[in-house]
């Protein structure tokens, strides 16, 4: 018998889980708080709490050990879809697949991959995804988006730097950001 996946809500009904899955909806729950939580859920739900302290260990440290990305993912399936997307951080932008995709407003390109998943270079903030064969380089801020995004980079951005950079609140965007569909924007923000 398999064990049913909980939902969002499952988990935001728990009044003492509620605070860290707030917190990281906020994107405000850093790798301390995140290892607070795996301590929380290791008596409550050892699947997730082994999966927060990967992501911990992968978002600061990537490797290329074959057999931790596959428990990585494997975790990710038995915990479900929900709760990831909840404590998802970091998103890749620009994405080197997506060289002969049309161009579209804003985002040309939607990336399915995440900042723990590439694999480590000798430069801390940059990555190599194995997919599309380019470097992802983690950009701390808008300007720092911006000149790898204009150089036609893919980049990992925290959602906070989305929200602070596009003055709206995003959820989640991950693509090619398209410079021209920006500037325009920028621009003319009544058309």
């Amino acid at each position: 018998m398999t064990k049913k996946t909980r939902s969002m809500f499952d988990y935001l009904s728990d009044k003492t889980e509620r605070p860290y899955l707030m917190a990281a909806l906020d994107g405000k729950l850093d790798d301390t708080g995140r290892l607070a939580y795996a301590k929380f859920l290791d008596y409550l739900d050892p699947s997730r709490a082994e999966w927060v302290r990967l992501e911990v260990k992968l978002n600061s440290q990537a490797t290329d050990d074959v057999n931790v990305h596959r428990r990585y993912g494997a975790l990710g399936r038995e915990i479900g879809y929900d709760f990831l997307r909840m404590m998802r951080r970091r998103d890749i932008f620009n994405c080197g697949k997506a060289t002969n995709e049309p161009r579209r407003v804003r985002f040309s390109f939607v990336c399915e991959r995440r900042w723990e998943t590439l694999h480590p270079t000798d430069d801390p903030h940059v990555r190599h995804c194995n997919t599309c064969a380019s470097r992802v380089y983690q950009c701390a801020t808008v300007p720092e988006a911006e000149a790898h995004a204009r150089a036609g980079h893919c980049i990992a951005v925290s959602q906070d730097l989305v929200h602070d950079g596009a003055g709206r609140n995003y959820d989640n965007m991950v693509g090619r950001p398209d410079p021209i569909g920006d500037w325009v924007e920028k621009m003319f923000p009544e058309n």
